[in-house]
């Protein structure tokens, strides 16, 4: 649970963690990850408590270290982090600005993206939901998950664009193109591994992207999200995790259906 506070007139957030409880949801994604060798999108451990507390406080000092914009940790404790405010939430940004004001938005975040990559950075769910805008910088927030825990870290990063493109893409249904040439844009640099795991997940869920044109509004992003990605990257980067992440969370298992 996070609540904004206010210390010295000045915003905060108090951010308690209470116990893990997706072992199953996870446990289930987990299982199709290795079943269909997606080994970018292994769900890393969802901790609770005090083990969820530290393990956002050591990567947030980890990312500050490297030059990212997250926020700094003003105090602790008992499974809680008190933490500074940095900007507005990213996705009620992206909601209330028009079709321009997005393109700069999206093109700020993937930048700042790269930009962290290139310095050997990692986030695990860099959705909308955990980015901030302060009006001149992205911020990243959220970060009780490991995902070095399961994985390696080219494939982290692929994690990233998966997890960023599925998540804007339901901004761009009307103009998927003009995302892709964002992404194209702001992925020109990607290091060979990254592109490499991408190819070889691409290929395994092609027919994921086709079945899912066909379905809701949410499974219509992830295909977009597909074929946006595998555009910009060439070789491909898909967004299998993330529908499957995003349902878990909010307690939807469906999309497992789509894999039988």
């Amino acid at each position: 649970m996070v609540e904004p506070i206010v210390i010295e007139g000045q915003r905060a957030w108090l951010k308690q963690y209470g116990e893990g409880s997706r072992a199953v949801a996870l446990g289930l994604l987990n299982f199709v990850a290795h079943r269909f060798q997606l080994d970018a999108l292994r769900p890393p451990p969802h901790r609770g408590g005090d083990a969820a507390k530290e393990t956002e406080a050591r990567r947030l000092g980890e990312l500050a270290a490297q030059g990212v914009n997250v926020p700094h940790v003003i105090g602790s404790g008992h499974a809680a982090l008190v933490l500074e405010d940095n900007g507005s939430s990213f996705n009620t940004c992206l909601r209330q600005a028009d079709a321009g004001g997005r393109d700069v938005l999206v093109a700020a975040a993937m930048q700042a993206i790269a930009a962290a990559h290139a310095k050997g950075a990692y986030f695990g769910q860099p959705l909308p939901r955990n980015l901030t805008w302060d009006g001149a910088k992205v911020g990243f927030i959220d970060f009780e998950e490991d995902p070095l825990e399961v994985m390696d870290l080219a494939q982290a990063q692929a994690r990233d664009w998966l997890m960023f493109g599925y998540g804007v893409a339901k901004y761009y249904e009307d103009r998927p193109q003009q995302l892709q040439a964002l992404m194209a844009q702001a992925m020109d640099g990607v290091e060979a591994p990254v592109i490499a795991h991408a190819h070889a997940v691409s290929g395994r869920l092609q027919g994921l992207a086709r079945a899912s044109l066909k379905m809701g509004r949410s499974a219509r992003a992830l295909a977009h999200a597909i074929l946006i990605v595998h555009g910009a990257t060439t070789l491909g980067v898909l967004m299998l995790a993330v529908i499957c992440y995003d349902f878990f969370s909010d307690g939807d298992l469906d999309i497992l259906q789509l894999l039988v």
